[in-house]
């Protein structure tokens, strides 16, 4: 198999494009609609711990999507449940702007992470298919870099659209987005397993991977370290809407453009760490995310209980938490997939599985305090902060290799 490094460099950056256009799914999906969750909470008549389940529900679409679809991309190959799962989140994106209640809401977000992680997940095990090693790691920082645009446009472009129309205008937005992930998939993206590579054996099969997968010990160490991380972060993106704009008096698009910082901060860094993973070994770079990660917690409690939700310290925490997560992602993530090769599909499902239920839980538990209390927000991101570096401390000292491994 050739790898992506070796490939030339027009084919390499149409295949990264592409595959980070599938791995937008979640920001876009959120981070767009995040503005609107106010207007939706008075529009449907709901209350704000059922829109946090719109997130949930999301999440566990993702779940599943991503369970399906990388033991299914190990058996039958990459494009097609890629093309598949763009289609579906498209399905999804239009059932959320007809939704008359919140409960078909809820179903059309399920939908639309069903498709979404069903395209993500194969998206990323591609890119284990065609890079190695140091390469691996340093893909998924360029990869998390420009799927970080998203995060940046999204809210802004999410706040853009509430000036002119409702909410139900952002999924149609959403609709347009599931498209262009269609045809990416479709048009810029190789098969990247051959059938000589493909596993069979089905549902047998896919439990024999996931015992094997789950026996890793440095595996399950760092699939936990990335979820526990997210599970602080996604405290971060649930509830600041409502804490923003509903308790310090953010406008929607003041809130967006701050939203749009957070994710751009998160980029820079991403690039940054690029740049060193070939130079410092990626778990020194983990725990470095993990300690900004820590202290962006702390100011932000700090904000929250002893300065009566004072903006600019809560903001500057907000900013920590979001860009720290530059250094865990990627470098956590490829850490585990370098364990297990052999299983792409299935271990980038048990991956985005873990991370796809830490949101899902998070975003209801950090988002009951709706627009009254920011203590619950707090409370998640405390567990979620001391969670992945109880992870990281089971396997971040048995790393002893500087570099990741090459097959």
């Amino acid at each position: 198999m050739t790898s992506l490094s070796s490939r030339p460099a027009a084919a390499s950056t149409g295949l990264l494009l592409a595959l980070a256009v599938q791995n937008a799914v979640p920001p876009f999906a959120t981070d767009m609609y995040s503005p609107a969750f106010p207007e939706v909470t008075a529009d449907l008549h709901t209350s704000a711990t059922s829109v946090g389940l719109t997130l949930t529900a999301f999440f566990v679409g993702m779940a599943l999507g991503q369970l399906i679809g990388g033991p299914v991309s190990d058996q039958r190959g990459r494009r097609l449940p890629m093309v598949a799962g763009g289609l579906v989140c498209t399905v999804g994106a239009v059932v959320c702007a007809l939704a008359p209640n919140i409960t078909v809401l809820v179903l059309g977000r399920l939908l639309q992470g069903l498709g979404g992680g069903a395209a993500a997940v194969v998206g990323r095990s591609v890119l284990v298919d065609v890079a190695h090693g140091d390469m691996l790691a340093r893909f998924m920082s360029i990869l998390m870099a420009v799927s970080a645009l998203a995060p940046m446009v999204a809210p802004v472009a999410g706040g853009a659209v509430l000036t002119v129309g409702t909410w139900r205008a952002v999924f149609w937005c959403l609709m347009g987005f599931g498209l262009l992930m269609t045809a990416t998939a479709a048009l810029l993206v190789p098969e990247t397993l051959p059938p000589h590579r493909r596993q069979s054996g089905g549902t047998r099969r896919l439990v024999s991977g996931v015992r094997v997968l789950v026996a890793r010990r440095r595996f399950v160490g760092y699939m936990l370290t990335s979820a526990f991380s997210g599970f602080a972060m996604f405290a971060y993106i649930s509830s600041s809407s409502f804490i923003l704009q509903g308790i310090t008096g953010l406008s929607p698009m003041a809130f967006s453009l701050f939203f749009a910082s957070t994710a751009g901060s998160q980029m820079l860094l991403s690039v940054v760490n690029a740049n060193l993973v070939t130079r410092v070994r990626p778990h020194r770079l983990v725990a470095l995310g993990l300690s900004v990660s820590a202290v962006g917690v702390i100011v932000v409690a700090v904000s929250v209980v002893l300065l009566d939700v004072a903006l600019v310290p809560l903001c500057a925490g907000f900013l920590m938490v979001m860009s720290a997560q530059a250094f865990v992602f990627g470098n956590s993530s490829a850490l585990a997939l370098g364990e297990v090769r052999h299983v792409a599909g299935a271990a980038n499902a048990l991956l985005g599985l873990a991370q796809a239920v830490a949101n899902a839980t998070a975003a209801p538990l950090a988002s009951s305090g709706g627009s009254d209390t920011a203590v619950p927000m707090v409370v998640v991101m405390v567990v979620g902060v001391t969670g992945a570096w109880a992870a990281y401390t089971v396997v971040g000292r048995t790393t002893q290799k500087r570099h990741l491994p090459e097959a």
